[in-house]
């Protein structure tokens, strides 16, 4: 019989771990003073994808966003500065996960090849945060993260980002979720966007407004429903796991404020279109990019909530969000490099805020509270603005601590899941329509 793969992961950073740095990862050693208690290195990561504090803070302002509002008064934050030359977001979450380089990770962007295949989880070629907390003995789920598809084994649960394709197309099933039998369970609590009744939309839309929002716009209404019943199913999801399991990192994708933005920001800054958007149009979708955002702050409320409120917690974004170039230049042109980046945890002074993180450094700092250490290889660096007494000493250890590479952890070639012809062509479209691919 095979070792598992879980035994030989566990099996390698046992061996890197005992070199390095001598039970690295809090089961001895170094004594209380510069580690992290036990109980205290559980953490959720919430993915806000594109979300910008140029949009953020004057809400805030306002008095809306108030989980996100809250949460920063009691966390350490300030910007996330994403990779330049502005890059696709399969690429920048990978990037965060195993704080690699693109070069290094294989993750290239949405599709590949001359058909413009969708890449997948075969694409991996180093290990992922949950690969490596996996084996150091801590379980992860993770959900709706770009390039999960087919879901492969780890400690805990992976939702792949293929589950909200292939609505009424009679796609198999088969690698949506890993482990495989939680997958009538997730399917059961998978959002329809057809059965997305349009008075739901008032959210988003003035509720004078949504009859002729229906009538005149219905590519715009479809996408909207399709964007927002994708947050909601992988909300779904995250409370069924969030309820039947405690794992050690809760890995939260959310990818709805980046569709949404590319989709509707036009009409939020007509002024920047070079063909302006009709009155009747800003009049109807003219909100909906902020109403959105009051929606992802009330998710982000709830997930929050499934968890002690002094619970390690992470909220980032992948880039921010410029919208529309006079150039008239979709996709990755719509992005800015500042996105958000804001850390609770006993390691970090709360309330206090830095410049900027650099996109590279997010992996080593999600790994220091887990009590993990950073890979020579990994170009970034714990966060040091805003460290605790606490923190700069377990900073410290852990730099100080840094093993030579992960790389043996890469996951094995995924494969046996072909991707049906409906969910490639469905992603092609939508791709397509946000100005990714052409």
């Amino acid at each position: 019989m095979k070792t598992s793969r879980i035994d030989a992961l566990r099996a390698g950073i046992a061996v890197l771990a005992l070199t390095a740095l001598g039970l690295a990862f809090g089961t001895g050693g170094c004594g209380g003073r510069d580690t992290l208690p036990v109980e205290q290195r559980k953490l959720l990561v919430f993915g806000m994808d594109s979300a910008d504090w140029r949009l953020l803070d004057p809400m805030i302002a306002e008095g809306r966003l108030p989980n996100l509002a809250a949460f920063r008064n009691a966390s350490c934050s300030g910007r996330m500065e994403t990779l330049v030359p502005l890059t696709k977001s399969p690429i920048l979450w990978a990037s965060i996960s195993t704080g690699l380089p693109p070069e290094a990770h294989g993750i290239g962007g949405f599709v590949k090849g001359a058909g413009q295949e969708p890449v997948t989880g075969a694409d991996w070629r180093a290990p992922a945060i949950w690969d490596i907390a996996g084996a150091a003995g801590l379980s992860s789920d993770v959900i709706g993260m770009w390039t999960t598809y087919p879901a492969r084994d780890i400690d805990g649960v992976i939702i792949s980002d293929f589950l909200t394709y292939g609505h009424g197309a009679g796609v198999s099933p088969a690698g949506l979720v890993s482990p495989a039998d939680l997958t009538d369970d997730i399917l059961a609590v998978r959002v329809d966007p057809d059965s997305i009744p349009l008075s739901e939309l008032e959210r988003f839309i003035p509720a004078d407004r949504l009859d002729a929002a229906e009538r005149d716009y219905p590519v715009l209404m479809k996408k909207l429903r399709q964007i927002y019943a994708s947050d909601l199913t992988y909300l779904n999801s995250a409370r069924l796991l969030a309820e039947r399991f405690d794992h050690d990192l809760f890995y939260f994708y959310q990818r709805g404020p980046d569709m949404i933005s590319h989709t509707f920001w036009a009409f939020f800054e007509p002024e920047k279109c070079t063909h302006k958007p009709s009155d009747e149009e800003i009049a109807i979708f003219g909100q909906v990019v902020p109403r959105y955002y009051d929606v992802s702050d009330e998710i982000l409320g709830e997930v929050l909530g499934w968890f002690p409120p002094d619970m390690q917690a992470v909220i980032v974004s992948d880039h921010g969000f410029w919208g529309p170039r006079k150039s008239g230049q979709k996709g990755v042109h719509e992005h800015s490099k500042w996105g958000i980046f804001l850390v609770r945890s006993p390691l970090y002074e709360a309330g206090t805020t830095f410049d900027a993180i650099p996109l590279y450094d997010i992996c080593p700092t999600l790994m220091a509270m887990l009590n993990l250490p950073p890979s020579d290889d990994m170009p970034g660096v714990i966060l040091q603005d805003g460290l605790t007494g606490l923190g700069t000493r377990v900073a410290a250890r852990l730099e100080d601590g840094r093993i030579g590479s992960y790389q043996s952890l890469s996951p094995a070639q995924a494969g046996g899941d072909e991707v049906a012809p409906e969910v490639s062509e469905e992603i092609r479209r939508q791709l397509e329509s946000l100005g990714y691919i052409d």
